[in-house]
């Protein structure tokens, strides 16, 4: 009986030209093993669904490739056909070793893999170690890899991958070869969608295409995963459309987030409570409401700078989404995220009816100006403004000179 294999890993790219969006580091390595300066430790980083594991996977085969004829050097064109190859592609090459560093945390699973690579390879070019999330090591097991990792033997290879680097010490960052995977852009994403839902006989609307690649964020797998869930819920003849995305992942329609935008702008906060509660009660999750708040925040914002057709202030505008983003963390770790959502749109109207902020600034600085003047005028002095907004200590001084007895706060 055959077994069904999802979308994630049935396009797994099995080479460096299949890698979805990773142009720039395709060609590094390509540059890297056609010229045979390969380093001795690698470290992809990105984040989730970017092919991190798959290009070190790649690399392996890369590095371990002999050919047909069983002659070939160090190749970035792998054959997929020769005894190396194949033995990769069934996840049973001896000299290839893959460790998962969520599970596999401590010393003693590294000192495993210190002392397996004092020994040569049975079949294969190099001993070659993969360890995943490496970042999850413990203190003491980067330690025991350092000496390792600084001065490894001359038929080892070392490939780490990670979702966050900022936890990788120092000191082992400094021994690798460093390459970042960059989330995938949401063109490149729509069109790998559209080449994949071909393949598969999935009817796949454009717009839905670029919702998926939208809700994921950049990464490859995520989005495979929601149209390989879209089209559990279709016919076999139907159209994946924008509504079955929305309806599927708890989203809204872009529509009825302008509307709930414009009522937080224009200080409604009643009615855009009530839009809000009404969004909830036809299915849309509270994280995605305020996902696509901040969203279409961004886009008025951008139209704002470009064309200034927008009648909302800009400083205004800037000052609303540093509450958006302050409310993000919450909006993620919250118990009950409808109350959360609804605290920040109270937040958000009420803010909204905040006068204009630039002109506030320009009325203070014009009556700044005035203090100042009558000061100079009280002193017998003409100051300059600008040498005074430099020197607010020296005028400070002046005053208290020419009324003695008195204080800075009786002064000001």
């Amino acid at each position: 009986m055959d077994h069904y294999v999802v979308l994630s890993r049935k396009y797994r790219p099995k080479d460096l030209s299949d890698l979805v969006g990773q142009d720039l580091l395709a060609k590094s390595l390509r540059s890297c093993l056609d010229t045979k300066r390969v380093p001795h430790a690698f470290l992809f980083y990105g984040i989730r669904g970017v092919g991190k594991t798959t290009t070190a996977r790649i690399l392996a085969k890369c590095l371990s490739c002999i050919g047909p004829d069983g002659s070939t050097d160090i190749t970035s064109s792998p054959c997929g056909i020769c005894r190396s190859c194949m033995a990769m592609t069934n996840d049973q090459h001896m000299d290839i070793m893959e460790f998962d560093a969520a599970s596999r945390t401590g010393v003693d699973d590294i000192r495993e893999i210190v002392d397996a690579s004092q020994y040569m390879p049975v079949s294969g070019r190099y001993k070659i170690f993969i360890i995943d999330e490496v970042h999850m090591l413990s203190k003491s097991a980067f330690n025991a890899l350092l000496k390792t990792l600084e001065e490894p033997p001359g038929h080892v290879k070392f490939i780490f991958a990670t979702t966050e680097v900022n936890k990788i010490p120092d000191t082992i960052l400094s021994r690798c070869m460093k390459f970042q995977l960059n989330p995938v852009s949401g063109e490149t994403l729509s069109n790998y969608l559209i080449s994949v839902a071909k393949k598969e006989k999935i009817n796949l609307e454009e717009g839905a295409a670029d919702m998926i690649s939208e809700e994921s964020e950049g990464s490859v797998r995520d989005a495979l995963s929601i149209l390989e869930q879209a089209r559990m819920l279709i016919d076999e003849f139907q159209a994946v459309t924008q509504d079955i995305i929305i309806d599927m992942i708890g989203g809204v329609r872009s529509n009825d987030i302008e509307k709930l935008l414009k009522l937080i702008l224009d200080a409604q906060t009643r009615d855009a409570l009530n839009k809000s509660e009404a969004l909830i009660k036809n299915g849309a999750i509270p994280f995605m409401v305020f996902k696509e708040l901040q969203n279409a925040m961004y886009k008025v914002i951008t139209e704002k700078v470009e064309r200034n057709s927008i009648a909302y202030p800009l400083s205004n505008l800037l000052y609303l989404w540093q509450i958006l983003l302050k409310q993000t963390e919450s909006m993620k770790d919250a118990f009950y995220p409808e109350c959360v959502l609804n605290a920040a749109i109270i937040i958000l109207s009420y803010t909204a009816s905040f006068p204009d902020i630039d002109k506030l600034m320009l009325k203070e600085t014009s009556s700044k100006n005035q203090l100042v003047q009558k000061v100079g005028e009280i002193l017998g002095e003409k100051p300059i403004l600008e040498t005074i907004s430099k020197n607010e200590n020296k005028l400070i001084d002046t005053v208290l000179k020419k009324f003695p007895g008195a204080n800075l706060t009786e002064i000001e």
